[in-house]
């Protein structure tokens, strides 16, 4: 089954449509604005056909500018009326390519927020509530806000009921040293032969570096001394919370997340797109990394990703690359006066370092049955005896580790980025049997006297007893003002219960090290906070130019030191084509907002450290969830971005006396350019 979809019946919402006919669409858009193509009809025929049998929504679009385009597929179920759409789906695709864009119809019951990569398309994001398709009345396609002027092309657009192929053209793309060959700028190394000797020269000259004289052997600060207890700790020293090294000096953790040279992506399902891809076997085998477990790539012959920053140190220092990659990295964090090394380094690095650092732990505790996306039956024996499992998997080689800060239970729940989320609501509409489903009922049969009556005009339902409560409920928080309120509750209760049953189980095997728990993406709403008394330290990723409004909320929530684990910032001016989460217009802006956002955060009393997010740049084309934004200190080559570097000198310089209270907080204004990623 195919059915085509008449794009000459679309109707320009935001935009300029400047070609149109049946099977073709050119649009422009103006900076700063996005666009939208509505189609309209019957529910579960817009179109002027069934989607019953659908299985994927296809449209092939071409992006007409040098950076990352993100087009939108946008659901409108007919109770809605308004113009925000139920469900919209976000893909990023590569500059000057034609790629086929395909939509699993499954993706829109909102239980996945990023799909697999596919060939020529990169990250993919759902965001809002699950749609019936056979109920969407309303189908748009769009192209999300740009910095600049957008021009976008698509055409044949289509339900089918089978997956359909991936055409590329046959493009180089990729030079042979992973940089981007279709563009020219400032810094960009000439060939491999240059890089050559960039990289002998840099390793050569790294024995010298070393944190400044005034910071302890872990990075502390030697002008304040507080209890040492022989790992870290957290304390308060009257005015504000610090984190306190083994020695008892105050410690701001200012840490540097993927610190590890296998930061690669799929290639052998764009293969065409690169100069040179080195076989698996050989010199370059160190280069290949099997794909893991769970992983968005894969899918299309992707059964190993490929790092252009591994080859280049093999192809200069042969066997002995990871010993002078090791030197070069270790040198550079002193040199830029980054006293932690973040989330997601590389084992062998963290631990011949000697440099403080954290963890996130792996397999975090799960059930078979979900509640809502990765929301596990928290009340059930299976979560329990799972959360023990993962306690002394994860934490029996780390517990006696003086390096280690602590531990981040897990990163980003994906239930967590579901705006006005009420899992209980979630857990209410589930059909399945869950432990925590007959935990709530008896909540609210104890809430209601055993009386189901009582709940039966509370609600405004009409039910015969509290175990009709087992069957699905859909949107229950609608039904009245005492069911928003009783689902609100019992979801506090839920979050804690999945928050307290790792803590404790982790605790009991590791006492000593900071439980710094989950990585929130963002704090969406009170509940989510539920179980914090659990966790030494409240741990968010807070993308923003300035975090203290952010900060300030967050702190006031939970009453406890904060730490951010990612942040950064991105521009379009060297060499990639996408900003990451946050966008500012040059290198030297990147330089700004990182003093503008880590001294921001020094001067909260609550906050204990920021962490950004990453060493390097992303693969060119994507990583392995299509991710390729400009967000390193580092390019593909191994050169720093000098003014951005500055910058972050300039700010591990001045954060001690900035947190102390000492120095005010500096005047850094960066230039913010609108962001083109699809999360």
């Amino acid at each position: 089954m195919k059915n085509n979809f008449n794009l000459d019946k679309l109707q320009p919402i935001i935009g300029d449509i400047k070609e149109l006919s049946t099977d073709r669409v050119l649009m422009e858009l103006h900076k700063e604005l996005d666009g939208r193509m509505l189609l309209t009809g019957e529910p579960g025929f817009v179109g002027g056909f069934s989607w019953k049998d659908a299985r994927f929504i296809v449209a092939d679009v071409t992006c007409h500018q040098s950076y990352s385009l993100v087009f939108m597929f946008e659901f409108w179920e007919e109770s809605n009326t308004t113009d925000e759409p139920d469900l919209t789906v976000r893909m990023s695709l590569i500059p000057h390519v034609k790629t086929r864009l395909v939509l699993p119809v499954d993706a829109l019951d909102s239980q996945q927020i990023f799909l697999p990569r596919t060939p020529g398309k990169q990250r993919s994001f759902v965001t809002g509530r699950k749609v019936d398709i056979t109920k969407v009345n309303r189908f748009a396609l769009g192209v999300r806000e740009g910095w600049d002027t957008q021009i976008v092309e698509v055409s044949d657009v289509f339900i089918s009921d089978k997956e359909p192929e991936y055409p590329l053209p046959n493009v180089k793309l990729v030079d042979e040293i992973g940089q981007l060959s279709t563009y020219e700028w400032k810094g960009k190394t000439e060939n491999a032969q240059e890089l050559d000797a960039y990289l002998k020269q840099v390793v050569e000259t790294s024995d010298a570096a070393s944190f400044p004289e005034e910071w302890s052997q872990y990075g502390g600060w030697k002008k304040k001394q507080m209890e040492a207890k022989g790992y870290f700790s957290v304390q308060h020293d009257g005015r504000r919370w610090w984190l306190v090294d083994p020695e008892g000096y105050v410690f701001f953790s200012t840490g540097l997340d993927c610190v590890r040279h296998d930061e690669n992506g799929p290639v052998k399902s764009i293969e065409g797109f690169f100069e040179w891809v080195p076989d698996e076997a050989g010199e370059y085998a160190d280069a290949w990394q099997p794909i893991r477990r769970g992983s968005l790539a894969g899918e299309h012959g992707d059964d190993k990703l490929f790092s252009y920053k591994t080859a280049n140190m093999i192809r200069s220092y042969g066997q002995d690359w990871y010993d002078a990659w090791t030197k070069m990295s270790r040198a550079n964090l002193l040199r830029w006066q980054f006293n932690t090394i973040g989330i997601a380094s590389d084992p062998g690095f963290i631990k011949s370092s000697g440099i403080p650092h954290v963890k996130t732990l792996e397999n975090f505790p799960s059930t078979k049955k979900k509640v809502y996306r990765d929301f596990p039956d928290v009340f059930s024996d299976e979560y329990a005896a799972d959360a023990a499992r993962f306690a002394e998997e994860q934490l029996t080689p780390l517990k006696d580790d003086v390096l280690l800060i602590g531990y981040f239970l897990r990163n980003e729940p994906q239930w967590g980025f579901a705006d006005n989320l009420e899992i209980a609501e979630e857990l209410l509409e589930n059909e399945e049997q869950l432990v925590t489903k007959d935990v709530m009922i008896s909540f609210l049969s104890e809430r209601y006297g055993g009386d189901i009556g009582k709940l039966n005009q509370a609600w405004k339902l009409n039910l015969a007893n509290f175990d009709q409560l087992k069957k699905p409920i859909i949107r229950a928080t609608t039904l009245s003002e005492s069911a928003r309120v009783d689902l609100n509750d019992f979801s506090a209760i839920m979050i804690e219960q999945y928050v307290k049953v790792p803590s404790l189980a982790v605790k009991k095997v590791d006492p000593h090290h900071l439980n710094l728990g989950m990585r929130y993406a963002f704090i969406l709403y009170d509940n989510q906070t539920a179980g914090k008394q659990y966790f030494d330290v409240f741990s968010i990723n807070c993308y923003k130019i300035d975090p203290t409004a952010v900060l300030k909320k967050t702190a006031a929530l939970v009453q406890m030191p904060v730490i951010i684990g990612e942040f950064h910032f991105g521009a379009l001016d060297r060499g990639m084509q996408a900003t990451g989460i946050i966008g500012v217009a040059t290198q030297e802006d990147r330089g700004k907002a990182y003093q503008c956002y880590v001294e921001h955060s020094a001067a909260i009393p609550e906050c204990v450290g920021t962490h950004y997010f990453t060493l390097y740049d992303q693969e060119g084309l994507g990583r392995f969830d299509g991710e390729n934004y400009q967000i390193g200190l580092l390019d593909v080559c191994h050169r720093p971005y000098d003014e951005f570097v500055d910058g972050v000198v300039r700010t591990h310089q001045r954060m001690y006396e900035v947190a102390d209270g000492t120095l005010e907080v500096s005047d850094a204004n960066p230039v913010k350019i609108v962001s083109n990623i699809a999360s």
